[in-house]
């Protein structure tokens, strides 16, 4: 009840949540500097998402 709206909130507002999806994720993470992104490893619930400058 508190991550989304507070993002909303700030400038850029992407409001990811949760939900955002790996392929999201790797666009905002590379457009932040990093260079490497990759996923680690998962669990039968989440990925492991790796960035790395």
């Amino acid at each position: 009840m508190i991550c989304t709206p507070a993002s909303l909130s700030q400038e850029v507002g992407l409001g990811l949540g949760a939900q955002a999806g790996e392929a999201k994720l790797h666009q905002v993470v590379t457009g932040g500097g990093f260079t490497r992104f990759r996923r680690a490893t998962e669990t039968p619930f989440n990925p492991v998402l790796e960035a790395r400058p």
